[in-house]
């Protein structure tokens, strides 16, 4: 299936983070529980993804900590093309508490997760 047809269909789930490893392995097992995903590892060309074709996602996971921009200025570029689409924010590192407070967000959890709760997380999104 071409990344076009992929992106005609909603429910498709953005995921951001600038480690491949978190990428192939996040991708592989939502796609392996029905979830369409469309990886990203650069925060830039996944914000101009998003602003060509914002009307198929329904979900957005982004790692908070990421170059060359942060997933809190990600999402917050991502909340000025369609603020409905849903936000999980996700970080291996620990945050101080007013750092989530200057993006809305829907969710947010810690890596390392078990890939069965990260797809319970999902699925609370997507149908």
């Amino acid at each position: 299936m071409s990344i076009a047809i992929i992106l005609l269909e909603s429910n498709l789930v953005m995921l951001v983070d600038d480690e491949n490893d978190i990428i192939s392995l996040f991708t592989e097992f939502l796609t392996m529980n029905g979830i369409k995903v469309r990886p990203f590892t650069n925060p830039e060309e996944a914000l101009r993804d998003f602003s060509q074709n914002h009307e198929a996602y329904s979900l957005i996971i982004s790692d908070i900590r990421m170059s060359p921009i942060s997933g809190v200025e990600f999402i917050k570029r991502v909340r000025e093309i369609d603020s409905s689409v849903k936000v999980i924010l996700m970080t291996a590192f620990e945050i101080e508490g007013n750092q989530l407070t200057e993006v809305d967000t829907d969710e947010f959890f810690n890596k390392p997760i078990k890939l069965n709760e990260l797809v319970q997380i999902v699925k609370k999104y997507v149908s």
